[in-house]
C-alpha cells in the first residue's frame, strides 16, 4: 500500500507538471495609437588578408528609429518608422572616417545629414515580417533636397541612395532585426526556425533557432543560435565582388509578453570564408555584436 501512494503521488506530480505547461502567444501586438524608440547598433572587428598584406577595420554603426503605431487590426499594424539618427564609424591602416546625422557642422560632406528625420510607413505582421513599404520614394526625394538643391546633382544623389534606401534592402533590413516570433503559440523549452536574408553590402541568409527559456513578470527571454551564410556577387563602390562565407549567430532576447515589443536583443556573430575581387582572393573574417533596445515613448 505505502509503495503504492508513493506511485501515486509521483504519477500526480508528473501529471501537474505537464498540464502546468502553459503556451504563450509571442507575436508583434504593439498597440495602435503608442510610440517605440528603436535603437539599433553593430560593432564589427573584420580581418583581410590580401596576397599577404593583412587589414584590420573595425567599424561601428547605429540607427534609432520611432516606431509610431498609425492603424492596423488584431493582426497587421500600420507603422510609420522615422529615422532619428544614423551613425557610422570606420578606422583601418590608421585612418578613421566618422559621420554622423546629428552633426551640425555643415561645412563637412555628411550624407547622413538628409536621413535625419526622413520617414516611411511598413505593414509589419503577427510574426515579424513586412508585408508592404510605402513612401520610399518620397523620402529619398526629402533626403536629396538636403543634400543639394541643385536638380541634377539632386537626381544623382537620390539615384545613388536608393541602391541602399529601396524597399526590398528596407525590408530585408527590418525583417532580419524584427522578424523573431513563432507561428504558434509555444511553451517553456519549445524551439521555432526563422529565416531571412540581408543585403549588408554583402547578402548574408541566416537561418536562426529561438528557444523559450523562461517566462516571468510579463517577460519571455529567449536564447538565440543559428547559421549564416553568404555566397553570391555583389558591388560595393564599383567593384564586383563575389563571396564565399559561412558562421554562426548566438544570443539572446527578451520580449514583452503583451506586445511582443523587443526589450534588448544581444547577438554575437562570426563569419571568415573568402572573397574574390578583379580575381584576386582575399581571406575574411568577422567578429561582431549586435544590439537591439526597445523603449515605449510615454506620450
Amino acid at each position: 500500500m505505502k509503495t503504492f501512494k508513493i506511485f501515486l503521488l509521483s504519477f500526480l506530480f508528473l501529471s501537474f507538471g505537464a498540464f502546468a505547461q502553459k503556451p504563450y502567444a509571442l507575436k508583434q501586438n504593439l498597440p495602435i495609437g503608442k510610440k517605440y524608440n528603436f535603437s539599433m547598433a553593430s560593432d564589427q572587428i573584420i580581418n583581410q588578408e590580401i596576397s599577404g598584406q593583412k587589414i584590420n577595420l573595425t567599424q561601428t554603426i547605429g540607427t534609432d528609429y520611432t516606431f509610431d503605431i498609425r492603424n492596423g487590426s488584431d493582426l497587421d499594424k500600420d507603422i510609420d518608422v522615422v529615422y532619428n539618427r544614423i551613425f557610422m564609424k570606420s578606422s583601418a591602416m590608421g585612418n578613421t572616417m566618422a559621420m554622423d546625422s546629428d552633426d551640425a557642422d555643415t561645412t563637412k560632406k555628411n550624407p547622413f545629414r538628409g536621413i535625419k528625420g526622413a520617414s516611411f510607413r511598413m505593414v509589419m505582421a503577427p510574426d515579424g515580417s513586412i508585408k508592404s513599404l510605402t513612401g520610399i520614394d518620397a523620402m529619398l526625394t526629402r533626403m536629396a533636397s538636403k543634400m543639394s538643391k541643385d536638380s541634377v546633382v539632386m537626381n544623382s544623389v537620390k539615384a545613388s541612395l536608393a541602391k541602399q534606401f529601396n524597399s526590398e534592402s528596407m525590408k530585408q533590413t527590418m525583417e532580419s532585426s524584427l522578424k523573431v516570433y513563432p507561428e504558434k503559440p509555444v511553451k517553456v523549452g519549445d524551439s521555432w526556425t526563422v529565416d531571412t536574408k540581408m543585403q549588408m553590402t554583402m547578402p548574408i541568409e541566416t537561418i536562426t533557432k529561438y528557444t523559450l527559456k523562461e517566462v516571468k513578470n510579463g517577460i519571455a527571454y529567449l536564447n538565440i543560435s543559428g547559421t549564416l551564410t553568404s555566397k553570391g556577387d555583389f558591388e560595393t563602390m564599383g567593384n564586383k565582388m563575389q563571396t564565399d562565407l559561412t558562421g554562426t549567430n548566438n544570443g539572446d532576447a527578451e520580449l514583452d509578453l503583451k506586445s511582443g515589443l523587443i526589450l534588448k536583443s544581444h547577438l554575437r556573430m562570426e563569419m571568415t570564408g573568402t572573397m574574390t575581387a578583379m580575381g584576386q582572393k582575399i581571406n575574411f573574417e568577422l567578429q561582431g555584436i549586435n544590439k537591439i533596445v526597445g523603449k515605449e515613448i510615454p506620450l
